[in-house]
């Protein structure tokens, strides 16, 4: 298989796949893992938090609204303490 193959369909999905973990809050890391809270809704998370139990998904914040720069990055740091 020829290594230019390899991660092509992660092009296609948004900001190539990339975000912010709501469980652990680590950015720009590629989001490619669901994990299930208690109410069964699927969370995508990085690798490390794939393993999460139904306790710790609950813990989840949203990061629908929350940048990589700038003034939001106050906000990440103040949830990050919060937890």
């Amino acid at each position: 298989m020829a290594k230019t193959k390899r991660g092509k369909g992660l092009w296609n999905t948004p900001s190539r796949g990339r975000g912010t973990c709501p469980i652990c809050l680590s950015t720009r890391i590629k989001l490619l893992y669901s994990a299930a809270n208690s109410e069964g809704k699927q969370l995508k998370v990085c690798k490390k938090c794939s393993s999460a139990d139904a306790k710790i998904a609950d813990q989840a914040v949203s990061t629908v609204n929350l940048g990589f720069r700038g003034r939001l990055r106050r906000e990440l740091n103040q949830r990050k303490t919060n937890q």
